[in-house]
């Protein structure tokens, strides 16, 4: 699932050891769309208080801003906001600086970003989501067209899709109120009619942001397809671990055909001695390594899940291999019915290795961001001083939108934009032993970064990592996979829009979308936090949850999302 409003315009992030006792500071931009542009800026303080630090900012447009701040203790992160809203689109130069009073001396030379601006004429922003029912359907490059009080009639493309959303920007606020639809040639020329009806826009908050910021529109084709075009929409393995043993697979198949109710059988042919559980599949039987169901009376999408057993002496790194097939003798596109999944068993004790939350076929027609976990653990005799993790940037990804996410301990991030290197320095961290204290002996970063604009088809994204205790040679993690390209059959996204926020949240947070059955919060370790399915007016409270970062699983009655939440309170 992806990530939604964690918008990055331009992202700056450098360590730079100053004086003290600000000792570094990093930032990136919180927003991207709007009449304001917004910066988050973190602090690191060291050893003793700041007392008079001063932030300033040059907007670049003859503005400044000025924050001043101190601290009641040391080793701690500081953090701010600062926001500017600019008069006339452009590019400008944001100049920031910070001054310790601590150590009566400026932790840097200062540092830049670059802003382009859309001016206060063009800001006016909303998100829509364009769905099909029967099969559901998201599409995403729908234009819309936005007739405002003087009769003038604007036709906006999405500026990006974060998510399942579409953002739409480029509206004058000053012009409200606007009357919303879809554009009836985009309608006519994908054999469609628009079943929601036209919405107004009646305001802009001072942001830029639409008084119904969140709209939801649907529509559905115009003639019934006579046959059924099933397909393998999405499918993976998870947690296919040694020594446990277990492990998971995930099927999303697909009726594409409008307005069609058919059967299908599923054939699976499963690795050598990988059993399955197939209870609560429909007519299963196993003949060999081949598991065939059914499916009955499917008219959109269904969400299978096999838990699955292999044998104990099955090593860590066996790759293994799922190729699924749909059948069905009225079936009109054969091209979607097959797929073939693969992976490899994990070790589970494996401390040292690096995650991707993006799975290894990713869309070719949008531009997606990754978020990667690089875990690391002191399997040694002694006490670990310092960390250092280098990671050098794939080229396919774009290296002005990395984000620091978070971590396990205190972090300094620095990045070398000729050598592509980004280093986590964990500096006197003192990493304990595994053998006597293991969660004192484990640690994470995380960070995030798209991938760059208009890769062509079958671009492929590697990652590795390389983790430093004190001295010692590099311990090397694995390499992260993924390549622009989608599995055969995928040609849209498809599945039930379930939209988040707020995010960040305080006391609680809600969905839009699609009614949440059941849902699940785990934090950043993997620890479950919080289970439920008791969920009134698709609304869940957090008054239990921590100020931190989580992964939030959402089900409905026929697909699962995956999201992160940030909680600030």
């Amino acid at each position: 699932m992806r990530k939604i409003y964690t918008l990055l315009l331009l992202m700056s992030l450098v360590h730079v050891t100053g004086f003290g006792q600000t000792t570094s500071y990093s930032f990136y931009a919180d927003t991207m769309y709007g009449c304001q542009t917004t910066f988050g800026v973190q602090m690191t303080i060291g050893a003793l208080a700041e007392t008079g630090g001063v932030l300033s900012v040059d907007w670049g447009d003859g503005n400044t801003t000025t924050y001043n701040y101190s601290t009641t203790a040391g080793n701690i992160t500081h953090y701010t906001q600062v926001t500017h809203g600019y008069t006339l689109p452009g590019s400008y130069a944001v100049s920031f600086n910070i001054y310790s009073g601590t150590a009566g001396a400026n932790v840097d030379a200062g540092q830049t970003a670059n802003v382009n601006a859309p001016g206060a004429s063009n800001c006016g922003y909303l998100w829509i989501y364009t769905m099909q029912t029967a099969p559901s359907v998201n599409y995403m490059n729908v234009p819309y067209q936005f007739t405002d009080v003087n009769g003038t009639v604007t036709i906006l493309l999405p500026s990006s899709s974060p998510g399942t959303a579409a953002v739409y920007t480029g509206l004058n606020p000053a012009n409200a109120p606007y009357t919303a639809q879809i554009d009836p040639a985009w309608l006519a020329a994908n054999g469609l009619i628009q079943t929601s009806p036209n919405f107004t826009i009646t305001s802009f908050n001072p942001n830029g942001m639409a008084n119904n910021p969140q709209q939801t529109m649907t529509v559905s084709c115009s003639i019934p397809s006579p046959n059924p075009d099933f397909g393998v929409s999405y499918g993976w393995g998870s947690n296919f671990v040694a020594p446990l043993q277990t492990g998971h697979l995930y099927l999303n198949i697909c009726n594409y055909a409008c307005s069609d109710t058919s059967d299908v059988t599923v054939s699976l042919q499963m690795p050598a001695s990988f059993v399955p559980n197939t209870t609560g599949l429909t007519n299963a039987s196993v003949t060999g390594n081949i598991l065939t169901f059914d499916i009955l009376g499917l008219s959109d999408c269904q969400y299978i899940h096999i838990p699955f057993n292999f044998p104990g002496n099955t090593p860590a790194g066996t790759p293994y291999c799922f190729q699924v097939a749909l059948s069905n003798p009225n079936d009109s596109f054969l091209g979607n019915n097959f797929d073939t999944i693969c992976g490899v068993v994990l070790n589970s004790y494996d401390p040292n290795e690096k995650l991707v939350d993006q799975p290894t076929n990713i869309d070719p027609n949008t531009v997606q961001e990754f978020e990667y976990v690089i875990h690391f653990q002191n399997d040694g005799n002694f006490d670990a001083i310092d960390v250092v993790i280098q990671d050098t940037i794939a080229p396919n990804l774009d290296l002005s939108t990395f984000k620091y996410v978070g971590a396990k301990h205190g972090v300094a991030t620095s990045i070398n934009p000729t050598t592509r290197v980004v280093t986590f320095s964990f500096n006197d961290i003192n990493l304990g032993q595994s053998s006597v204290d293991l969660d004192a002996s484990q640690g994470f970063v995380i960070y995030s970064i798209s991938e760059e604009a208009g890769l062509p088809e079958g671009s492929v994204i590697e990652n590795t990592a390389y983790i430093y205790f004190d001295f010692n040679p590099a311990i090397i993690t694995n390499t992260t996979y993924n390549i622009n390209e989608l599995p055969l059959g995928l040609d849209e996204a498809i599945s039930d829009v379930i939209h988040l926020y707020p995010n960040p949240a305080e006391d609680k947070i809600k969905f839009s979308g699609a009614s949440v059955t059941e849902a699940s919060i785990y934090d950043l370790t993997g620890k479950l936090v919080l289970e439920t399915k008791n969920i009134l007016n698709n609304e869940l409270s957090l008054n239990n949850l921590q100020t931190g970062i989580y992964q939030v699983v959402l089900k409905t009655n026929s697909t699962i999302s995956t999201q992160k939440l940030v909680i600030k309170k």
